[in-house]
C-alpha cells in the first residue's frame, strides 16, 4: 500500500496581518517577540504544527524593495502586511486541533489591539525544499526532484 500524502507532502500556510494603526512598527515587533511569539510557539508544539515562524516587514524593508522593484522595471507588486505568520503541517487536523485549543483562542483574543482585523490575507500550499543547509535535497542522480508528482501532491489538503 502507498505511503498517504500526508506523510510525504508538507503544507505551509501563511498568513499575512497587518498592524492597528495606532501601534508603532516598533511596539507591534515588540509584542509579537515578547508577548505573543513565545506563548504561541508552545502551543503550535503541543498541537502537532511542524514549523512555525513569524517574517517581519517592515516600512524600510518594503521601501527598499520597491526601490529594487523599481531598478528591475517594477516587474512585482509590493506586498504592504507588517508581519507574516508561517505554519508548517502535514494536514489539516493537526491545524484544526490547534486551532480548537482553548488557549490557543484565549491568546488569539489578546491580539486585537495590536493586529488589525483588515485586510489579512491568508495562503495554503506545500512546501518543496530543494536547497537545506547549503546542500541540494530532494534531487535524485538523474538531477530530478524525489518529490510525487502533481496530481499527487496537488490533492486539497
Amino acid at each position: 500500500m502507498a505511503e498517504p500524502i500526508q506523510k510525504k507532502r508538507l503544507l505551509r500556510m501563511t498568513v499575512a496581518h497587518y498592524r492597528q494603526p495606532n501601534v508603532s512598527e516598533e511596539d507591534f515587533y515588540q509584542w509579537v517577540t515578547e508577548q505573543h511569539a513565545s506563548r504561541a510557539a508552545k502551543l503550535h508544539a503541543k498541537n502537532g504544527i511542524e514549523g512555525f515562524s513569524i517574517f517581519f516587514a517592515p516600512k524600510s524593508f518594503r521601501d527598499f524593495t520597491s526601490e529594487l522593484n523599481n531598478m528591475r522595471g517594477n516587474p512585482w507588486r509590493i506586498r504592504e502586511f507588517d508581519a507574516q505568520v508561517e505554519f508548517l503541517f502535514r494536514d489539516m487536523e493537526t491545524f484544526y486541533k490547534g486551532a480548537a485549543d482553548a488557549d490557543f483562542q484565549a491568546l488569539q483574543a489578546e491580539e486585537g489591539p495590536f493586529i488589525s482585523g483588515e485586510g489579512a490575507e491568508i495562503s495554503i500550499g506545500w512546501i518543496e525544499t530543494y536547497v537545506s543547509d547549503g546542500k541540494v535535497v530532494n534531487i535524485d542522480e538523474a538531477g530530478k526532484p524525489t518529490f510525487p508528482p502533481f496530481t499527487e501532491m496537488s490533492k486539497a489538503p
